[in-house]
């Protein structure tokens, strides 16, 4: 690293050698004291041309032609305050005329806002519409991963179309020489030093005029993979569902499917890693060492891969994903192709996998397979747990038909388990905020669309914020089984840390009813059924079928219980 003597010319030099490894090597600069980190990172970067700029309107302008004649975005570089209000004018012209740019501004730190501290005003969303996308980088941390910070600016100009804004807040110390009062971790340095010596950019992005080279590319990646994994989350439309199935047969890899990914019941069993959050399911995928892992559709129900997996893996990572913007929360991706799944996999040209260590394969299946019967066998048979009710309905709900998850621990608990092999169930969720409320009427929406049967498994706290939707269910003329599971408040705060400050967990988060729902299934004339054991939910769940209608059934279970199934499940180890 040239500048490491302080954390906001580390960053700097991070900042500016990304932009660089993008094909971003002009640079306007007008001087000023705020930015100085930027441009001492810049007079270090031999492979950047430097343009001095006395006045920041005409220098917005200058760049605004360079990249009309170089195809490419100029990087307008400033201080704080009205410096970067001078770029306005070429700002909108080049949003208008869809001209790329990119503005590098330097920022006063946030307690400064706002306090009538000098050259200082509100700089993020300074452009407003006329700005395509902005990224406001905070004051340097030592605890802010550096992996993060290069893959939002990579995502940020990957569309190189009309105006984009970089804002960066900077504390003193501002110039060279000066270090900060606390030391920079060497394990931070070290970091820096080895994203700084990538030879390209930290996420690649093909553009729709190169995907067909980014293809060529992967495809090269894959044919050397001897130990792969495929990831599937949230499917974008009906043709990639199938593709993915052809693929998976092709390369031989094992295959996690995200409950929402509607996938489950797509891949043969003995293929799937059927949980990423179970703690011995993640050390033996840890463990099979994937060297390169591919990534399809969008969320992932798990957070362990994001948290425990992606960020100590040494696996390439390729996302395809048609889908715009970042989409990575362990900042871990390397090549991102933004297109369809079904589109990447026709574009591929694979026959058989030539270097697939199928040993190491079959060792890896083999030990989640025992791993799986282990934790089959520790699921109480006489007593109702959310494993039971989720591992019992996975094979229940007809094929063909809609399965609606509620969020909390309703989708956790599907997550964990596989699906009989084969089936088309379409699992629907709303987790792109997870909310708990609005499930009902999610639920009766998609019914209603597909003209397809929903069972709908949901927690009491959810049926709560969606009462109104009864007569929703009601109406509705394609039936909805409603699966209530009534555990008598928010249980998920007890497997949380919170769990351990007992005068918040309860009545604050549980927020403990004591309600049963039969009363109001009852006030909009809707079939109800009851069960609190697992041969009770059986043969309740084949009425509430046969009744041919919309019906509520609500599963009561004993939340102490289930707590103690929960652990016991997570505690099993392999031998």
């Amino acid at each position: 690293m040239p500048l490491s003597d302080n954390l906001n010319l580390l960053w700097s030099s991070l900042i500016v050698a990304e932009l660089v490894k993008n094909g971003l090597d002009t640079f306007f600069i007008s001087p000023g004291n705020r930015n100085a980190p930027l441009i001492s990172a810049l007079i270090h970067e031999e492979r950047s041309v430097k343009k001095i700029c006395v006045d920041e309107r005409a220098a917005g302008y200058r760049a605004l032609g360079h990249a009309k004649a170089a195809g490419r975005p100029g990087v307008l570089v400033c201080t704080s305050g009205t410096a970067p209000a001078n770029y306005y004018p070429a700002v909108i012209e080049a949003f208008r005329d869809e001209i790329p740019l990119v503005i590098l501004s330097a920022d006063r730190p946030p307690e400064l806002i706002g306090s009538d501290a000098n050259q200082t005003i509100v700089q993020p969303d300074l452009y407003g519409r006329y700005c395509r996308d902005s990224l406001l980088i905070p004051c340097p941390s030592a605890d802010y991963p550096l992996e993060a910070l290069l893959a939002r600016i990579d995502s940020l100009i990957a569309r190189p179309v009309g105006p984009v804004h970089i804002n960066c807040a900077f504390r003193d110390p501002l110039v060279p020489g000066i270090p900060d009062s606390r030391p920079i971790p060497d394990e931070l340095l070290a970091t820096a030093g080895r994203l700084y010596a990538r030879e390209g950019a930290y996420t690649t992005y093909p553009s729709p005029g190169t995907l067909h080279t980014g293809l060529e590319d992967v495809e090269a990646i894959l044919n050397r993979t001897a130990r792969g994994l495929i990831v599937i989350g949230r499917l974008d439309g009906p043709r990639d569902a199938p593709a993915l199935e052809e693929l998976a047969k092709k390369l031989g890899w094992p295959v996690f499917c995200d409950i929402a990914s509607s996938m489950k019941g797509r891949i043969p069993s003995d293929r799937q890693i059927f949980s990423l959050d179970h703690p011995e399911a993640l050390r033996l995928v840890s463990a099979y060492a994937p060297e390169t892992i591919l990534q399809f559709g969008s969320g992932l129900v798990s957070k362990h891969y994001f948290a425990s997996l992606l960020p100590h893996s040494e696996a390439t990572v390729i996302q395809i994903s048609p889908r715009a913007g970042l989409r990575d929360p362990a900042h871990r991706v390397n090549v991102r192709l933004s297109m369809p799944a079904f589109a990447f996999v026709e574009g591929l040209h694979l026959q058989e996998n030539p270097s697939l260590d199928a040993t190491a394969c079959c060792l890896f299946l083999d030990s989640l397979e025992t791993l799986y019967q282990a934790l089959q066998r520790r699921i109480p048979e006489e007593t109702l747990s959310f494993s039971r009710i989720a591992s019992d309905l996975l094979g229940a709900v007809p094929d063909g038909e809609g399965l609606f998850l509620g969020n909390s621990l309703v989708i956790r608990a599907f997550d964990k388990f596989r699906s009989p092999f084969p089936r088309k169930i379409s699992v629907i969720s709303n987790r792109g905020v997870s909310g708990i409320e609005g499930n009902i009427a999610t639920s009766v929406g998609f019914a209603e669309a597909s003209r397809r049967r929903v069972t709908a498994v949901i927690g009491d706290i959810s049926f709560l914020h969606d009462l109104n939707s009864l007569l929703l269910l009601a109406q509705s003329a394609t039936p909805v089984v409603l699966i209530i599971i009534n555990n008598g408040g928010g249980r998920i705060f007890e497997r949380l840390p919170i769990r351990d400050f007992p005068e918040i967990l309860e009545p604050y988060m549980t927020t403990p009813h004591g309600m049963t729902f039969d009363l109001l299934a009852a006030q909009f004339d809707l079939p109800y059924f009851r069960a609190a054991t697992p041969d009770e939910l059986r043969k309740a769940y084949e009425s509430a079928l046969d009744a041919e209608r919309s019906a509520v059934l609500e599963v009561t279970l004993d939340p102490e219980e289930d707590l103690r199934t929960f652990q016991t499940f997570q505690n099993v180890r392999l031998p």
